[in-house]
C-alpha cells in the first residue's frame, strides 16, 4: 500500500505542476485573475465562440469561479495570487477541487459541443485542449481513453466528469493523466 501512495503522490504532484505551468500564462510563477481571464479568452476564440453569448458567459464565469475557489483556498499570504509553493502545499489535499472546478469544467465541456448534442466532437476537443495548453498529441490520447464507444465523440457530461477527477483525484490510471508525460514524436 505504501508504494501505491508514493505513485498516487507522485501523480498527483505531476499533475499540480503541469496544472500550474498551464494556469500561469502570463509566465510570472503566480496565478492571479488575469490568467484566467486571459485563459478564457484563448479558449473562446479557440473555438469561435463570442464571449457575450450564453455559453461564452458560462466559460467566462466557469474560469471566474475557478479562481476565486483557488485564492481562497489557495492564497496562504492574502497577497491576491498563488505562487507555485502555495500551489504545490495542496498536494495530497484535493479539499474543495470537486466545487472549485465543477463550474468552470461543465462549461467548457458544453462550449465545445458545438451542436448541443450532448456530444464533443474529436476535432472540437483537440481545437480546446491545446488552446488549454495541452500538447496536442497528449489531448489525442486522452480523447481516445475518453471515447469508449471509439465512435469519435464523448459526452458532456462524461468530458466534465473527467475534468473533475482530473483535478482532485491523486491517483495516475485516470483518463487525462497521460497528459503529464512527454508528448510522443509523431
Amino acid at each position: 500500500m505504501g508504494h501505491e501512495s508514493a505513485q498516487a503522490g507522485s501523480g498527483a504532484r505531476e499533475r499540480l505542476l503541469l496544472r500550474f505551468r498551464i494556469l500561469d500564462l502570463d509566465g510570472n510563477g503566480y496565478l492571479d485573475e488575469s490568467d484566467f481571464d486571459r485563459l478564457a479568452t484563448r479558449v473562446l476564440s479557440a473555438v469561435g465562440e463570442p464571449r457575450e453569448s450564453a455559453k461564452g458567459q458560462a466559460v467566462v464565469n466557469g474560469h471566474r469561479r475557478f479562481w476565486t475557489g483557488l485564492r481562497a483556498t489557495l492564497d496562504a499570504d492574502g497577497d491576491g495570487r498563488i505562487s507555485r509553493e502555495e500551489y504545490l502545499a495542496r498536494l495530497g489535499d484535493p479539499g474543495d477541487a470537486e466545487h472549485t472546478v465543477t463550474d468552470y469544467a461543465t462549461s467548457v465541456a458544453a462550449l465545445v459541443d458545438r451542436d448541443d448534442d450532448g456530444y464533443v466532437e474529436r476535432d472540437d476537443f483537440l481545437t480546446c485542449m491545446t488552446a488549454s495548453g495541452f500538447a496536442s498529441a497528449n489531448s489525442e490520447a486522452v480523447f481516445e481513453e475518453l471515447d469508449e464507444s471509439g465512435d469519435g465523440r464523448i459526452a458532456v457530461d462524461h468530458w466534465a466528469a473527467a475534468i473533475v477527477d482530473w483535478y482532485r483525484s491523486e491517483r495516475t490510471d485516470i483518463p487525462g493523466h497521460v497528459l503529464v508525460t512527454p508528448a510522443p514524436d509523431r
